[in-house]
């Protein structure tokens, strides 16, 4: 029985300027890891407070909503700067995964936009305005507002039964470990993770067109780094 596990085309769309190449790579570096599940670096699960994260700034902003929860979801934590762009420190306080949400605010009548995706509930990440804008201590950052949002319709999975993924910097490994031949494509989806903080909203991924059973194959990805990576989940048609 064919088995199709693909989300929504936004998500593609949004995330196709960030995707690796599916070209395999010639090399073999060691892409072992001591335990498989360190691959899976932690996320923190509790609320964050701290003034610098991941070459975040927190600023003090006295005409601002900081603090407050938007769509009864999405808490806005702390306004600053990440290497000198507006940037905003937010939690999922849902129970929920997002795949993908726009968070806007208003500041001098301008719409600011700052994307995100795979926000895994009760995770924290740092997002940057998707313009070149630096932080206005006089500014007043109001109107905080979701939209484009949608919901990962099933849990996350790696498929650990069908896949062994190891990484390196700059290349995953992936095994067909399930037996059978994999005839469709199968994509790997990573973020970048420091101090358990999502360091960013981009969510990268890697393809590969089909495993045979027990074929093994290194892909590069360019964004992986073996200390500072998170496989967040697999998808892939049989």
């Amino acid at each position: 029985m064919k088995k199709t596990k693909i989300f929504s085309l936004i998500l593609s769309i949004i995330l196709i300027l960030s995707f690796s190449s599916c070209k395999p790579q010639e090399e073999n570096p060691d892409t072992s890891l001591d335990n498989a599940d360190e691959t899976q670096i932690s996320v923190a699960t509790e609320e964050v407070e701290v003034s610098e994260i991941a070459g975040y700034e927190a600023q003090t902003s006295e005409n601002s909503q900081i603090g407050i929860i938007v769509d009864s979801w999405l808490k806005v934590i702390s306004i600053g700067e990440r290497d000198g762009a507006l940037s905003v420190l937010v939690r999922n306080t849902a129970d929920f995964d997002v795949q993908y949400a726009v968070l806007s605010v208003v500041c001098d009548s301008k719409t600011l936009k700052f994307p995100m995706a795979t926000l895994t509930a009760g995770s924290n990440a740092v997002l940057t305005c998707e313009t070149d804008v630096k932080f206005e201590k006089e500014a007043q950052y109001y109107s905080w507002k979701i939209s484009d949002k949608v919901i990962f319709e099933e849990k996350l999975s790696l498929y650990p039964e069908i896949f062994e993924i190891e990484g390196a910097d700059g290349i995953l490994s992936v095994k067909n470990i399930s037996g059978k031949n994999i005839d469709g494509k199968i994509y790997v989806y990573y973020k970048t993770v420091t101090d358990g903080i999502y360091a960013e909203g981009t969510t990268y991924r890697i393809c590969i067109e089909g495993l045979k059973k027990g074929e093994k194959i290194q892909i590069s990805a360019e964004h992986f780094k073996r200390d500072t990576s998170k496989v967040m989940f697999v998808t892939y048609v049989q």
